[in-house]
């Protein structure tokens, strides 16, 4: 965990009062399973939840800003520009979910989700808390790379994009108390990995033990990127999850590409993803 000693910061002089001490940082794919999972963090009366995925709250519409930003990301120790990192606390604190404050009066945790090449961004971001904690969400390329095809890149693009966003995980995976997940444990069984991770960060579930869920279509059906704050939104009880979280997703993903696709997804992916310890098959 990084602590505001480790990086030099005063809490004194920190913006965005209205925000806990303390940040976890979802460092996740986009379409790697990071909506379910920010939700279920989210869901904790202990933590604090935007409405907004972290590079929307902080870039906003300049669009073409965060473009360049994320580009030059690693080259540049954006937590040593004081005006950033309290423009990404303010901006934050400005994107939490109407009433949130209220409802979570005690809590002890923003969750941000940081995604893709922002990742680059993590210490700027916990430059503005008192600790910030990485999580790191990691996917198999196969499945990930479909999805990211299906959106609309190139298959060596999708490959590079893999290839990037693990490297940028595996930096943050060895932070102090960094916490690692698998997309792949979340479908296997949803109800032991919302419970481990509840447990592992120290946070508490809704009194209802209910999770926020929000519905997006998946497969075939999607064939965009998403917004996190449109689509329908959910209460399901933790026992429910399984009926909301195809256990197949990634089998089907892996489905839809043919052998030779596969295979140079694979060779092309494969230096990376046994950073993680994936194998050609463990999807």
């Amino acid at each position: 965990m990084q602590t505001a000693d480790s990086i030099g910061a005063s809490p004194l002089t920190r913006p965005g009062k209205a925000l806990p001490p303390n940040a976890l940082l979802l460092n996740c794919f986009g379409r790697g399973g990071s909506n379910i999972v920010w939700n279920i963090i989210g869901s904790s009366p202990d933590v604090l939840m935007p409405y907004r995925e972290w590079h929307e709250g902080v870039f906003g519409r300049f669009y073409k800003l965060r473009k360049a930003a994320c580009h030059v990301g690693g080259a540049v120790n954006w937590a040593s520009v004081p005006f950033l990192w309290r423009h990404m606390r303010a901006a934050t604190a400005e994107s939490l979910r109407h009433g949130e404050r209220n409802e979570k009066s005690q809590a002890r945790y923003v969750v941000l989700k940081v995604m893709d090449y922002c990742i680059a961004f993590d210490d700027a971001i916990a430059r503005g808390f008192m600790e910030a904690r990485n999580l790191v969400l990691t996917r198999h390329p196969l499945p990930m790379c479909e999805g990211l095809i299906r959106s609309g890149l190139s298959e060596a693009r999708a490959i590079k994009w893999y290839n990037d966003v693990t490297s940028l995980m595996f930096k943050a995976s060895g932070k102090p108390d960094a916490l690692l997940l698998r997309f792949e444990d979340l479908i296997q069984s949803p109800d032991t990995f919302v419970k481990g991770l509840y447990d592992a960060l120290g946070i508490a579930a809704a009194e209802d033990g209910s999770i926020r869920f929000k519905v997006k279509s998946f497969g075939t059906e999607r064939t965009t990127n998403t917004n996190a704050t449109t689509g329908e939104k959910l209460r399901i009880r933790l026992d429910e999850a399984p009926d909301h979280i195809a256990p197949d997703v990634n089998t089907r993903a892996v489905a839809r590409l043919d052998r030779s696709a596969r295979q140079r997804i694979w060779t092309g992916t494969r230096a990376t993803a046994e950073l993680f310890d994936y194998g050609a098959d463990n999807f």
